[in-house]
């Protein structure tokens, strides 16, 4: 039993120094530049970071970068619609149905969701990708937070 509870403590220990010690490539800001990653830039504008990985088994970076950008900007997409979704549902707190509210949302606004773009894209050693997504809309913030249609 004490072998057992010393080389759990070694495997923790040693987990913990890998991923500590792992590849720093992604999440970073480039030296020198600030801007606004995530939220609201401005009443018509809201941005989100997100990152992706490639397709297992690929061994052409090309393909394995792509694959990782495509990943990256899908779940973009899913964690914007699911921040509008919730800024819509705070604002109607007296809604009687919450998955009608969630549904609707998603119709209101994935074509302009998916119709964004990737406004800066960082690559790892692995070639995961990080991109900032960005989705534009004249009255955007009213849009998503006041339930006014959009047009």
């Amino acid at each position: 039993m004490k072998k057992f509870v010393v080389s759990a403590a070694v495997l923790m220990f040693a987990a913990a120094f890998i991923v500590s010690c792992g590849p720093r490539g992604l999440g970073g800001q480039v030296k020198g530049e600030s801007f606004i990653t995530e939220g609201w830039v401005d009443d018509n504008t809201f941005r989100i970071t997100s990152t992706g990985a490639s397709k297992p088994g690929l061994t052409n970076k090309i393909q394995r970068r792509g694959t990782a950008k495509s990943a990256a900007i899908i779940m973009a997409q899913a964690s914007i619609l699911e921040k509008f979704k919730g800024a819509r549902l705070e604002g109607a707190a007296g809604a009687a149905d919450y998955a009608s509210t969630g549904v609707a949302v998603m119709k209101e606004f994935s074509g302009m969701v998916r119709g964004g773009s990737v406004i800066k894209e960082t690559y790892d050693e692995e070639d995961n990708c990080e991109v900032i997504y960005q989705v534009q809309a004249k009255g955007l913030k009213k849009k998503v937070t006041g339930g006014e249609v959009v047009q």
